[in-house]
């Protein structure tokens, strides 16, 4: 009983401490920061962290102390104790919806929120807290770019690896995440009014044009930095072949309709277009829908690789690659290997019917495989049972393209009774 008395007796003191101190004490944790900074508590522990900071520059909450700014001092549902997902507690200060974040094309880390794949949280010897000097960060990621670049022409930005002098690191309203439009960067270096500009363009008034439309803004084997195909007119400077005089109100309105002057040269090509089905941008006249009117780094002058540019009109595919199982042609953008670019006889745009088209690839599998062919009917359509009856052309979620797994699924959709 006396040891309860004298126990109530130190609380009761312990109490008034507080009450007349006006503390508002919440925790040993609360009383230790009140004593010192936020900063010299983490540092108690963390300090082998702070030594490597020396020298660097700091991030603003790390220069500030304020540590909890990113980091829960107590528990958190994300790794290394930070108040949210890393792919969203940057743009707790960064506002997303500045010019620089939000505008509609997005570098891939900014659209994934991998802030750290190019800054340093805490601190770096880098300007912007880069994890590495600009010349060199771009290239962990773009490798592949970087055995491009290595032609005998390069252009002096691409040498000097200033990416950003062209580029915009996060987000940007051009494509290619170019800082403003090509012609409009291009003019800050390369000005209309140096000698022998106007000479090497037929006089034609070509600042405000694509200046990518012929030049490779990267690198090049063609002196100037002309691209890997140059149209043959563009090559000869015979500009007045299909445009308007240099001089004139409208320079670069054509002489006549596109059709009509791809015609003009490519006569042969069009015998094709008489054949029963004719590819839509064929049949609209449209041939810079697909091939560049001056210059391009693929053959036959198409704007881009097959893969992306028959993407743009048959949009279903980009989604189609993102399968397990790709057929291999179309994996390397090879669509010309099934089908007729410009014009055919066979629905799709085959070269040649499903039965025959596949057999020149598949060979062994035409000799022991299940019943299809004339004489085989398909009991859900009533067509004949050929290739496409099981198998997707293009990708499949399923091993071997078949369009449902091949334990049963597949085998049901005509055989009911089993």
């Amino acid at each position: 009983m006396k040891l309860r008395r004298t126990y109530l007796t130190a609380i009761a003191a312990l109490i008034a401490a507080v009450s007349f101190s006006n503390a508002r004490v919440f925790g040993a944790g609360k009383e230790i920061s009140r004593q010192m900074s936020y900063e010299k508590l983490c540092y108690t522990c963390h300090k082998d962290i702070r030594q490597t900071w020396q020298g660097q520059r700091l991030h603003a909450p790390v220069e500030l102390g304020n540590c909890i700014g990113c980091h829960n001092p107590h528990a958190s549902n994300h790794a290394d104790l930070v108040l949210s997902a890393k792919n969203r507690y940057c743009f707790n200060c960064h506002d997303k919806s500045s010019p620089e974040f939000g505008s509609e094309h997005e570098h891939g880390p900014v659209k994934d929120g991998l802030c750290l794949s190019c800054h340093q949280p805490h601190a770096s010897r880098q300007a912007n807290l880069l994890s590495a000097p600009q010349s060199e960060l771009c290239y962990t990621c773009h490798q592949e770019e970087k055995k491009e670049f290595a032609k005998q022409y390069m252009h002096a930005p691409v040498g000097q690896a200033e990416c950003l002098r062209c580029h915009s690191p996060h987000t940007t309203s051009e494509t290619n995440l170019l800082r403003k439009r090509s012609s409009e960067l291009c003019s800050e270096c390369h000005e209309s009014s140096q000698p022998g500009f106007g000479k090497a363009h037929a006089d034609y008034p070509v600042q405000k044009q694509g200046c990518s439309d012929c030049h490779d803004p990267h690198s090049s084997s063609a002196e100037g930095l002309i691209r890997a195909f140059p149209h043959v007119p563009m090559v000869k400077k015979l500009c007045s072949f299909c445009h308007r005089p240099a001089s004139g109100a409208d320079p670069f309105g054509l002489v006549k309709s596109e059709d009509g002057l791809c015609k003009s040269c490519h006569a042969d090509t069009w015998k094709q277009f008489e054949r029963s089905i004719v590819h839509p941008p064929i049949r609209e006249g449209k041939c810079t829908a697909c091939h560049s009117a001056h210059a391009s780094n693929e053959r036959f002058l198409m704007r881009q690789a097959k893969q992306s540019l028959c993407a743009e009109c048959h949009t279903s595919f980009s989604e189609r690659y993102k399968l397990q199982f790709v057929h291999e042609p179309v994996s390397k953008g090879q669509c010309e290997l099934c089908h007729e670019p410009h014009a055919g006889n066979t629905p799709s745009l085959l070269k040649t019917n499903v039965m025959e088209l596949c057999k020149r690839c598949h060979t062994e599998q035409h000799t022991v495989s299940h019943p299809f062919g004339e004489g085989v009917i398909d009991p859900r359509d009533g067509s004949m049972l050929d290739c496409v009856s099981c198998h997707d052309p293009h990708s499949s979620a399923e091993e071997y393209l078949v369009y449902y797994p091949r334990e049963r699924e597949l085998c049901i959709q005509c055989h009911k009774a089993i």
